[in-house]
């Protein structure tokens, strides 16, 4: 109940939001059963489904995903009888969105997509109950099937998913045999691969002088540009040999081949870690925004188009389109702030979630820097050629209250100031010290420390002005991190300003998940080539 009323106070108005409920009824043996089988099973197994007032008594229902299946809150697919569908779907996945504490990032994606018109699934929240027992809050996601292609008026014919559990659906030059692991079919004749053994030769073996009019013949090239500039956008990695679909569309006579994006709960700034056994890699709390724009496995078409300069120049143009257009504050935070209200009360009321409503309320102030953080990196290092030195800006302009972005020649917004008074102030440079450990900070007086630190130097000195500081370290991984000390504890860092031989705190929270440490008010007297701002958490 805390945690409800935690939320509440953080998301007003939560009360008023309705999200569906599917409720699942399971005999004893049947309940037993997904106990004791094998996890992996893809067999259905009998179930009574309810949900919107509609009965289904000959439903069946079984565990999806790969690597979700193993944590404890399990991802579901429900199936329907073809002469009583569930809202059209024969198909009905249930996607436990345990890796994501925010319960936000997958649909957001989805989200995304259908604001560009992309062909790919569309996703809602609904609550889930086995036998009168709650099993939390779930994303409802389309299954990519031949209902999905009717139900958008497409032709029905073959749909190939890339990476089955090997993850090598690459799209080089393989023999039948291996096509049929590692692109399963949906749809279509489940033998027949000719057409995709076809399409692949052609693309591999397409000169570099044809590739460009190679790859419009065969693909629908607008899929192609914003798949590729939504894992820019959203930072994702891992959608290059798995984690996407080939559609083939026979009613066109050319652009017959369409990639329809899959897989996006790993997305907006969050990734597993390497140095972690999988799966529990997976559950990493690192956080960025500044992975290199496809960066991932590697991938024919993703790769020659960034060799081929004017399919490159294309794909930098669609991704500056978006940036001033849908991938914005303006645009997305809002949404943000309206999803996170409708499933305040119920991620909260979640017993099987993997976060708490403090990470939940952490989790959605990290998206919303991610969009400001993740366009600013794009903005300097992708769309533009990036200039400047990391860890270096010089505010030029001064605009009361509104945030100004200290972005480095690396891309790396590192600091953001708010000025709400200024009297002679004509510019302020930000100093990021990187790597560094200030003079007089060590494990002797602190427990926790970051190995980064500030000077904030105005101009004039004689200036005089009040603002409010964010600045930003990096966290990454186990590997990649900046905290040194007890990595637990990471909320107790506060801001701290040099006072003589000695150090001043000033009031600062930190939000652990964006690594974003939020200062209220700094003042001209802290700041100047003599002072500097330090992270850490003192000894008790």
């Amino acid at each position: 109940m805390r945690s409800v009323l935690f939320l509440l106070l953080l998301f007003p108005g939560v009360l008023g939001a309705q999200i569906p409920r599917i409720s699942i009824r399971l005999t004893p043996a049947v309940l037993d059963s997904f106990a004791t089988r094998d996890p992996f099973s893809e067999s259905y197994l009998p179930a009574v489904v309810e949900s919107g007032g509609d009965r289904w008594e000959k439903a069946g229902i079984r565990y999806k995903g790969r690597s979700t299946r193993n944590f404890p809150k399990k991802p579901y697919r429900l199936k329907f009888p073809k002469d009583h569908l569930f809202d059209g779907k024969e198909y009905v996945n249930l996607n436990a969105m345990y890796i994501d504490k925010s319960f936000l990032r997958e649909k957001l994606a989805w989200d995304f997509y259908a604001s560009v018109g992309e062909l790919a699934p569309s996703a809602s929240y609904t609550t889930l109950a086995i036998n009168d027992t709650a099993r939390g809050l779930y994303l409802m996601v389309d299954r990519i099937d031949k209902r999905f292609l009717e139900a958008r008026g497409r032709t029905v014919s073959s749909v190939y998913e890339a990476g089955g559990y090997y993850s090598l659906a690459d799209m080089t030059v393989q023999g039948k045999e291996l096509l049929a692991f590692y692109y399963p079919k949906e749809v279509g004749d489940k033998d027949e691969y000719d057409e995709l053994e076809n399409m692949l030769r052609t693309l591999n073996d397409a000169p570099d002088s044809l590739f460009e009019q190679t790859a419009e013949n065969l693909f629908d090239m607008n899929s192609v540009y914003t798949w590729l500039a939504g894992n820019i956008l959203m930072m994702v990695g891992d959608s290059y040999n798995k984690n996407y679909l080939l559609y083939r569309d026979t009613y066109r006579t050319l652009h017959q081949w369409i990639i329809i994006p899959w897989d996006y709960d790993q997305s907006f700034g969050i990734s597993g870690d390497p140095a972690v056994p999988y799966p529990q890699s997976l559950l990493n709390e690192g956080f960025s925004a500044s992975f290199p724009p496809l960066a991932g496995p590697s991938n024919i078409l993703k790769d020659r188009i960034q060799r081929t300069p004017s399919m490159r120049e294309h794909l930098r143009r669609r991704v500056d389109t978006l940036l001033s257009t849908v991938f914005t504050a303006q645009h997305l935070w809002p949404h943000i702030d309206s999803l996170a209200a409708l499933i305040a009360q119920d991620a909260a009321a979640d017993s099987m979630r993997s976060g708490s409503p403090e990470e939940f309320r952490d989790q959605v102030g990290a998206l919303k820097y991610f969009i400001t953080a993740r366009r600013n990196y794009l903005l300097t290092t992708y769309v533009h050629p990036p200039s400047g030195s990391p860890g270096i800006a010089t505010l030029r302009t001064i605009t009361p209250d509104t945030p100004l972005y200290c972005i480095g020649g690396d891309g790396w917004q590192f600091a953001s100031l708010r000025f709400s008074r200024s009297e002679g102030l004509d510019s302020v440079r930000i100093i990021a010290h990187g790597s560094a450990v200030a003079d007089g900070l060590d494990s002797t007086r602190c427990r926790v420390f970051v190995r980064r630190w500030l000077e904030i130097i105005p101009y004039p000195e004689t200036a005089a002005f009040t603002a409010s500081l964010d600045w930003m370290y990096y966290d990454l991984s186990s590997r990649e991190t900046e905290i040194g000390g007890d990595h637990s504890g990471e909320t107790s860092l506060r801001c701290y300003t040099r006072a003589g031989r000695g150090w001043r705190e000033l009031p600062s929270d930190v939000n652990h998940v964006a690594n974003l440490v939020h200062v209220g008010a700094i003042t001209n007297r802290d700041c100047g080539p003599t002072s500097c701002f330090v992270l850490f958490a003192p000894l008790p």
